[in-house]
């Protein structure tokens, strides 16, 4: 039985982001706090662009703070912890 391949880091980022599903959830992804006060001040300068553009100017802001999020985080060990022997 050939082994599965582990999803790189990019992949889970990206799975990631199709899977937030909402745009509170990129902003939780992004790490934008909750606070009515936290939201509006990361879309405060996406409000002077004309109709959807501010939206869509945001939401690439949101993915763009997410990916480079991903590429600064440690990588994390995918060998399994050996656990000590109990006598």
């Amino acid at each position: 039985m050939p082994r599965r391949k582990q999803p790189c880091q990019q992949d889970q980022t990206e799975e990631a982001i199709r899977r937030a599903g909402s745009i509170g959830g990129l902003e939780r992804l992004a790490g934008i706090g909750g606070a009515p006060e936290e939201r509006a001040a990361f879309w405060q300068p996406f409000c002077k662009l004309p109709g959807a553009q501010g939206l869509d100017a945001g939401v690439a802001e949101l993915k763009r703070i997410i990916r480079t999020q991903a590429q600064t985080r440690p990588k994390r060990d995918t060998q399994p912890a050996s656990s000590p022997r109990h006598a």
